[in-house]
């Protein structure tokens, strides 16, 4: 099995053999590049096989000074613990899960021009890849070198973009695009033209697409300029919704929102291109809820709350934590599809969380700065927590403790911990879920339905897109 360099160090620690749990996370624990840690989730666990994990060099020293072994000239760390053998490899790669930060927006940028350029050499330029490794075969291989240097020492991103490249060739094979565009061209065209015309100044909130399949691109804009000529008092978003949508039908002009690639083969969606994919009636049930308030060492067990909702056989689990995981920060709301664990469905926009909330006539506010930061500011609210972490134990939420005695010790840790943020996000998640679960079942049921939809930029309020994942 193909090596899949996808676990960061949480994930990683919870996947090592019982055996070798707690030896790993001791190593593991407070890497000083924690987003630049990737362990392949496809070893097979046993001691006759060596689990590999990319790492950055700083992390491969920490580790070394904790562990010993010995750093080799390449920088290489080979350890045997408890009978496994593990080898970190020093990587340049930078963080494929698209978090926050400077790197991490440059990666992304330079991992989805590499999409683009294997999707027009497959459909534009009629290259027919027999595999991931023929990739490297391709006399252009170099441009895609270029624009994102660290695929060449890295199979699990060939191996993405030959799924991706396959994938699309089944869909539009038949048809002619003269642009495969990432930014400027029409990508700057429709952003302008969504926050000037429509206010909407973040486009992802309206559609998510990362790159455009174009035909034609003068007439494509010619004809949305004049489908959306008026003032923007007696028009919305529908109208042009309406017209990309007839374009999307036509493939004239096709969005595209890339996620990783959830296996082997990539799968794709549309949505909201025809009204087979706007079920308006489609509703969701809360399964569960969970905020671990549990204390393993100097830390939370996890840093996230989570809200599983399920509903005619499509179950989504929601990912509730700080948008930052180093930093004090607001809360983002992140559903994943289950069977396609690698692939995020899409954060919540936030406005539109807000504005959700306070239809539902909902409390909190996601704003951190609310929130207690230290152990004195929390000792001014530490009643109110109180009364809502009991009101989350009767309503049945997993809190990873059983008193209430050691949830507010477990805050007060945190908050003197080097880690303070994770602390103050805890309290978010609290205030959220108590908020979630003070209203009615039907309610709450309706509720989280909307956040899907609007996580998944789901609706007739949305543009068109397909998703490749």
């Amino acid at each position: 099995m193909a090596t899949a360099f996808t676990l960061n160090p949480t994930e990683s620690q919870a996947f090592a053999p019982s055996d070798l749990k707690q030896q790993f996370k001791k190593f593991t624990s407070n890497l000083p590049e924690s987003n630049l840690f990737f362990a392949d989730s496809n070893w097979n666990k046993t001691k006759n096989k060596q689990w590999q994990v990319k790492c950055s060099q700083s992390n491969i020293q920490y580790i070394n000074e904790n562990a010993g072994g010995d750093v080799t000239s390449k920088g290489d760390l080979s350890l045997e613990i408890s009978g496994y053998k593990i080898k970190f490899v020093k990587s340049n790669k930078k963080s494929a899960g698209g978090g926050s930060g400077a790197a991490d927006a440059k990666t992304t940028r330079m991992q989805e021009l590499g999409s683009a350029w294997i999707i027009r050499r497959a459909i534009k330029d009629n290259i027919k890849y027999t595999d991931w490794q023929s990739i490297r075969q391709d006399p252009k291989y170099q441009e895609l070198v270029d624009i994102y240097p660290a695929v060449d020492e890295d199979a699990e991103w060939l191996q993405g973009y030959f799924a991706q490249q396959k994938k699309m060739l089944e869909e539009f094979s038949s048809v002619s695009f003269d642009e495969f565009n990432r930014e400027g061209g029409f990508m700057d065209y429709i952003s302008g033209l969504v926050s000037s015309k429509y206010g909407i100044a973040q486009k992802d909130t309206w559609n998510p697409a990362d790159i455009w399949l174009v035909k034609n691109e003068a007439k494509v804009i010619a004809d949305i300029e004049k489908a959306t000529n008026g003032s923007s008092a007696t028009q919305s978003i529908m109208e042009l919704n309406a017209i990309m949508r007839k374009m999307f039908q036509s493939r004239r002009l096709v969005g595209i929102s890339l996620k990783k690639i959830s296996g082997k083969v990539a799968k794709y969606e549309e949505f909201n291109v025809s009204k087979a994919t706007l079920p308006e009636d489609f509703t969701f049930d809360v399964s569960s809820m969970k905020v671990d308030l549990s204390f393993n060492g100097n830390e939370f067990g996890t840093q996230d709350a989570r809200v599983v909702v399920v509903g005619k056989g499509v179950e989504y689990n929601f990912q509730i934590k700080g948008n930052d995981s180093s930093k004090f920060s607001n809360l983002k709301f992140e559903p994943t599809q289950k069977g396609a664990a690698a692939a995020r469905v899409g954060k919540a926009p936030v406005d539109m969380v807000g504005k959700l909330m306070a239809e539902n006539g909902m409390k909190f506010v996601n704003n951190h700065n609310n929130y207690p930061k230290t152990v004195k500011e929390f000792a001014a609210k530490k009643n109110d927590f109180k009364k809502k972490f009991t009101k989350l134990k009767t309503s049945k939420v997993d809190t990873g403790v059983t008193a209430e005695k050691s949830f507010i010790e477990n805050i007060e840790k945190g908050l003197n911990s080097n880690k303070p943020h994770v602390a103050t996000a805890k309290l978010m998640e609290i205030d959220f879920l108590y908020s979630l679960v003070s209203l009615t079942a039907k309610k709450r049921d309706a509720f989280m339905t909307d956040m899907v939809f609007i996580a998944a930029k789901k609706g007739k309020r949305f543009g068109p897109f397909g998703k490749l994942y």
